[in-house]
This record gives structure tokens, C-alpha cells and sequence, in this order.
């Protein structure tokens, strides 16, 4: 059994999100800093359930955002190969 691009796509943004939690680099973690400038500006300011409503939205937001980035750099890649191809 061959586990579809998606799902691949989904554990590599896991991956980076993971390596961004737990590493002392912060680009990782890119589009969660940028989402909470955006959408929870005020975040010290709210209370301990909204801030752990805020942080799932943000760990689902970066892996969301890197497994996108990690679909479409493979269909790049295939589609770079398949062109050499033919």
C-alpha cells in the first residue's frame, strides 16, 4: 500500500512543525508568529482557554501552511522531471 502525496505532504508539515517547537530556529515556525500578529494580537491578554484554543489554531495553521509548501514543491518536482521525460 502506497501512502497518497497528501498524506506525505501532511506528516512533512507535521515534521517542520515539530522541528520548529522543539529547535532554537525560528523559521520554522514562521507562519504561526506571523498568524498571531494577525489574529491574536492580544494573546497575553487572553484567558488561559482562549490561549489554548489560539495555540491549536496556530499548530494547525503551520502545518497546514507547510504541508501546502511541501505538496507543491513535489509537484514541481514531478512536473520537472515528467517535461525531461517526454
Amino acid at each position: 500500500m502506497r501512502p497518497s502525496r497528501g498524506f506525505l505532504s501532511a506528516l512533512a508539515g507535521l515534521g517542520v512543525t515539530i522541528l520548529g517547537w522543539y529547535s532554537p530556529w525560528a523559521w520554522p515556525a514562521w507562519p504561526a508568529t506571523v498568524g498571531l500578529d494577525l489574529f491574536f494580537a492580544d494573546f497575553s491578554e487572553m484567558s488561559y482557554g482562549a490561549r489554548a484554543a489560539a495555540v491549536v489554531v496556530l499548530i494547525a495553521l503551520n502545518v497546514a501552511v507547510w504541508a501546502l509548501i511541501a505538496h507543491t514543491a513535489w509537484w514541481v518536482v514531478r512536473a520537472a522531471t515528467r517535461s525531461r521525460e517526454a
